[in-house]
């Protein structure tokens, strides 16, 4: 009797096997990279050696740009440190001063930041001439918006809770609905199919958008966190996220017949999502092939849309892509989710 209940076995040796594969993906024990942002305004020998060697040292996350996008980018908390390049770097006979603009609430990240380019300056030197350093570094703080893990947290938190109330509420609400012989009353009332459907999806929707707002308000109330993006935008995120995560419950619920087969179904489907776009912890702690994986799960859309806007104020053109790929998942499982309806 036992080993013919699946829900009980999938609980007691798969589960925790999952668990342990997806935390033991995450690298926890490697010190964390400082982020830093390049702004060569020289374009000479000397600037190209500087950020190949920068790049090279191992603790630095290494992006180049332009000085002022550089700025607002530390402002806002998106990377620690700024290294500008003035013109004339590395010309014979000149001592430019190289600018190191740092986030002021982030003074770990700071001093290791200052430390690495001061270290690959001196290899410059050395190279160059091995005796003074022709390069002077300048250092001063950036006031930029520390966020906090809380404010991390609750925007994949808000996306969490909008996929498991598309997928777990609507797979086992209609597999009980067949089951109880529902569907076949409904079938024969005078009520057309895709009516039932969208009222399904309606209400559920509601729903979402009601969990959605709670969430915002207890996170602005209770913990302080500021959304400096718009609501409509956030919103919008919502209902199509919600869309999505309903019609993959449909296509569960579809395919699967019987409760006790449907919640490992739907845990299958929801864990991996759960721990690894980004809900709880950064994807960058993740090997660079999954990551890679996880930037086209349904949920990392979802997250980072609802993340971008809420912590960077992002708009609608600015997280086009998530929608892109909101939409593009939604009517993927659409079709399935037609194909897989039963009555009975």
């Amino acid at each position: 009797m036992y080993l013919r209940n699946r829900q009980a076995l999938f609980w007691a040796l798969f589960l925790p096997i999952i668990i342990m594969v997806i935390f033991g993906l995450f690298n926890f024990d490697s010190a964390p990279k400082v982020k830093i942002r390049v702004a060569d305004q020289a374009r000479t020998p000397a600037s190209e050696a500087f950020v190949g060697a920068l790049g090279q040292s191992g603790i630095v996350e290494l992006t180049q740009g332009d000085r002022e996008a550089a700025l607002e980018e530390l402002k806002k908390g998106g990377i620690d440190m700024v290294v500008v390049l003035p013109p004339g770097f590395g010309a014979a006979g000149q001592q430019p001063a190289v600018e190191a603009l740092y986030h002021s609430g982030r003074p770990q990240s700071a001093r290791t930041g200052e430390t690495v380019v001061n270290r690959v300056l001196d290899e410059m030197a050395f190279q160059a001439a091995g005796v003074e350093r022709p390069f002077k570094l300048e250092t001063r703080p950036v006031e930029a918006r520390n966020l906090r893990y809380i404010d991390f947290l609750v925007p994949g938190v808000i996306a969490m809770a909008i996929m498991q109330m598309g997928i777990f509420s609507v797979a086992f609400a209609l597999i009980q609905f067949r089951q109880q012989g529902v569907l076949r009353r409904l079938k024969a009332a005078p009520i057309r199919p895709g009516d039932f459907l969208v009222g399904q999806v309606i209400t559920r929707l509601l729903i979402s958008i009601l969990q959605t707002a709670a969430l915002i308000g207890m996170g602005v109330v209770f913990f302080g966190v500021h959304v400096e993006g718009s609501y409509v935008t956030l919103m919008t995120l919502a209902l199509v996220g919600g869309a999505l995560f309903i019609t993959i419950g449909f296509v569960i619920s579809g395919y699967i017949r019987t409760e006790e087969v449907a919640a490992p179904v739907a845990n299958v489907v929801a864990m991996p999502m759960m721990f690894l776009s980004g809900v709880f912890f950064p994807r960058d702690t993740l090997p660079a092939f999954l990551r890679t994986l996880t930037d086209y799960l349904p949920l990392t859309y979802l997250a980072d849309g609802i993340r971008e806007v809420a912590l960077e104020g992002a708009g609608f053109v600015q997280v086009w892509g998530d929608f892109l790929g909101l939409g593009v998942w939604l009517v993927v499982c659409f079709i399935l989710a037609a194909r897989a309806f039963r009555w009975e």
